[in-house]
């Protein structure tokens, strides 16, 4: 490659550096200007810090303050039905168990059952019983005629 040296004369040499420390300037005046931005909105947010620490403290002083005191209960409606509770079970423990009665009784039909059913079942039966027991009788009777 060729090295061309170019011949600089001391105009353009001398706007350049012009042109150079002006550009410079502009930017250190922008940069002086940001900074000026900069600290106001850095204020402004200290400001706001500021102002937030004081509604803390008040809000803090002011709910330190509050105290709940709760009512007493009443207990009027819980009583008395522990009251009658407790009546109910010196009632029954006053009348306390009944005795036991043993009976022996045969009964055709049962007092439980009511059904349609079991007295068709207990006639018949009753009924068959009856002749098995005449028949019994007559069979004694014909075979002690014969014996004699």
């Amino acid at each position: 490659m060729n090295d061309h040296k170019m011949p600089m004369d001391d105009v353009t040499l001398t706007e350049m550096l012009k042109e150079i420390f002006e550009h410079n300037r502009q930017v250190q005046e922008f940069m002086d200007s940001q900074k000026e931005k900069l600290d106001e909105k850095d204020k402004v947010i200290a400001d706001y810090q500021n102002q937030m620490e004081i509604l803390i403290t008040g809000f803090e002083v002011k709910y330190s303050n509050i105290r709940v005191d709760a009512p007493k209960p009443d207990l009027t409606t819980v009583n008395q039905a522990l009251n009658s509770g407790l009546q109910m079970i010196n009632q029954t423990i006053e009348n306390g168990p009944k005795p036991i009665i043993r009976q022996f009784r045969l009964t055709l039909f049962p007092e439980q059952v009511r059904s349609a059913e079991y007295y068709s079942v207990m006639l018949t039966r009753l009924i068959f019983g009856i002749l098995g027991i005449m028949l019994l009788v007559l069979g004694y009777l014909l075979l002690n005629k014969m014996i004699r």
